[in-house]
């Protein structure tokens, strides 16, 4: 302990540690851009051709998706307006208490490699895909 906390542990005066220090920089703030029509959540932007072949199914491209890492997923539930992707990862737990879930555009599939092998999982994400083509598409 360095002599300023062993002071203010003296006076009884409770620090805080931040989690994410740069949110206070601004540095972890995300600008959705008016194009983005699919954000997806992995730990590694995808590079398997069943992503390609996925987005060249719906008519997008990679501009139109923002590719976020977990920790990059700060925003509530509540400012979510596009379709939301979360590949072989779990929703953030501050969504799971949140009654918007339930009316919110949200994918979650496992990884790309268990995708690419399964026609089944293939099928149910191409419903939900089909379940959101106006967000894709809204004119």
């Amino acid at each position: 302990m360095n002599n300023p906390d062993w002071y203010l542990n003296q006076l009884g005066i409770t620090q805080y540690i931040l989690r994410k220090p740069t949110a206070m920089k601004g540095e972890a703030s995300i600008n959705i851009a008016e194009n983005i029509r699919l954000i997806i959540v992995t730990r590694a932007a995808p590079s398997d051709k069943i992503f390609t072949d996925i987005l060249k199914a719906i008519h997008l491209t990679t501009d139109d998706c923002l590719i976020l890492s977990p920790n990059q997923l700060i925003m509530p539930i509540e400012q979510l307006d596009r379709v939301i992707w979360f590949i072989d990862q779990s929703l953030p737990d501050s969504w799971s208490e949140s009654s918007e879930l339930n009316n919110k555009a949200i994918i979650k599939t496992v990884s790309l490699t268990q995708l690419a092998l399964s026609a089944t999982l293939k099928r149910q994400l191409w419903n939900m895909l089909c379940q959101y083509e106006n967000y894709f598409h809204p004119n």
